[in-house]
């Protein structure tokens, strides 16, 4: 088989590892140790724009692989490794055929819309006052603390309140680990590990010895949501949050059934806390390695509010550096860093101006396309001006098309404005209030393995009430 991957397959003379033509396995050892990441964009910097990872699949980092995988009609399917098969018998907004995909997505997209953003912004105000007195406390304390917890339980709590109505109260109990929370990061790496040793054979036959604590991990996850779903549900009470326009919209034929609702609100918790926490900690850690750009973003906030209570999401939507600092964020360390893989359809496609075969896995791995010359002049550097001085000769070459941190096409993530409200709220808040400095400045702290988030080590920080 391996030497009709590498010498006659339809896929033979796309550019890459002579293993990863041969083998499905090359690639799946990157991904089972969580340097997948660190193999893609090793290898993007070796052979180009289009790399041959695995006998059938191809990655791309040119922006117009974003046109011609995710915007293409008919649209390719998704990777069976997110979940093509319902749950209980319904499928939720990430893994539901395009024809059920639709029929949520014009559902839950009142939920999100500018109006329920405006009506929303009290309710995630009050959990980021929550993490300004936590701050306060550890000021006073002086002591070192892992502000990563401080992220998580934050977006923890504001998505849990306009899903359920109910934060998690993690913001209440800073000193502890809340099971919850613990119980979805601790699925995280195993439930790659699995993914990956089913591509064994023989080990097929006995998995299930292996999945008993996995899928009681996962079960307890979604145990617990499940409890404060079915407590909304009931609730027929008018409130700005994630179910009040579901019920306000939902209806029996262009709707969603109750276990939909379930099943969506699971994931919509999962992916819409951890992704912007991840940023948040990311963006610590970048400014604080860059005390240039710091500098300039603390100038920025500073002189635009006389106080704490003036910062607004419609306000700090509209400050230019805090845009930059945020977007180039998402370019240096993007929380959906691997690629998206999708099915090429059984006639084939053109990507980037290649045909690919029927079948093809394909895929745009962002970090390793943003973390490459080809797109973006100065990579390895945090430099927020690139996304102000577009027209400046340094920047004038990066390919922004290219730059996609909430996927693009019709199943491009529904949270995006919601998302990029909380960063840019709570990094203004906080630059304003604090200053903060980096306990283990000489730590690369960026290094991560990655199982289908990263697995960040903690991110230990002293903060200060600002001086000035």
């Amino acid at each position: 088989m391996a030497v009709y991957n590498v010498y006659f397959h339809p896929l033979r003379k796309f550019p890459g590892p002579l293993f990863g033509a041969a083998t499905i396995y090359y690639a799946s050892w990157y991904t089972y140790w969580g340097t997948i990441l660190k193999l893609e964009e090793r290898l993007h910097k070796q052979y180009g724009e289009v790399v041959r990872i695995a006998p059938n699949q191809l990655s791309f980092i040119n922006e117009t692989a974003w046109k011609d995988i995710f915007m293409s009609r008919p649209q390719m399917q998704k990777h069976s490794r997110f979940g093509s098969a319902p749950v209980d018998g319904a499928y939720h907004l990430i893994n539901a055929p395009d024809d059920i995909h639709a029929r949520q997505r014009r559902l839950m997209s009142h939920a999100f819309s500018e109006k329920a953003l405006r009506e929303q912004e009290p309710l995630v105000q009050k959990y980021v006052d929550k993490l300004m007195s936590n701050l306060r406390k550890y000021a006073d304390d002086a002591k070192e603390f892992n502000i990563i917890r401080c992220f998580n339980y934050t977006t923890f709590d504001i998505v849990g309140d306009l899903a359920f109505a109910e934060s998690f109260g993690a913001l209440d109990n800073m000193d502890e680990t809340h099971p919850w929370i613990q119980a979805f990061f601790d699925i995280l790496e195993p439930g790659t590990k699995i993914g990956e040793l089913m591509n064994i054979p023989f080990v097929q036959l006995i998995m299930p010895l292996f999945l008993i604590s996995f899928i009681k991990g996962r079960n307890s996850t979604f145990k617990a949501s499940e409890e404060k779903i079915n407590r909304r549900m009931a609730r027929k009470v008018d409130r700005p949050d994630f179910m009040g326009y579901v019920h306000k919209y939902n209806d029996d034929v262009k709707g969603m059934s109750p276990k939909e609702i379930q099943n969506t609100f699971n994931v919509i918790t999962l992916a819409g806390s951890e992704t912007t926490a991840s940023l948040l900690s990311g963006c610590t850690y970048l400014l604080q390695k860059n005390p240039r750009a710091l500098e300039k973003l603390k100038q920025e906030i500073r002189t635009s509010y006389q106080s704490d209570k003036e910062i607004s999401i419609p306000r700090v939507n509209a400050m230019p550096y805090v845009n930059a600092v945020i977007e180039e964020s998402l370019r240096v360390y993007p929380p959906a860093a691997a690629g998206l893989p999708r099915i090429s359809p059984p006639a084939g496609a053109t990507i980037c101006g290649h045909f690919v075969t029927g079948g093809t896995v394909v895929s745009i791995p962002p970090r390793a396309a943003y973390h490459n010359e080809i797109n973006f002049a100065d990579h390895k550097s945090f430099i927020p001006e690139r996304w102000i001085e577009t027209d400046h000769p340094r920047f004038r070459s990066d390919r922004h098309g290219i730059f996609q941190p909430f996927s693009a096409g019709p199943r491009n993530c529904l949270g995006k404005n919601l998302a990029y409200s909380e960063m840019k709220l709570i990094l203004a808040r906080i630059v304003y209030n604090f200053d903060i400095d980096l306990v283990n400045k000489e730590e690369d702290w960026e290094d991560q393995e990655l199982y289908t988030l990263y697995k960040k080590p903690p991110l230990m920080v002293r903060v200060y009430e600002r001086k000035d």
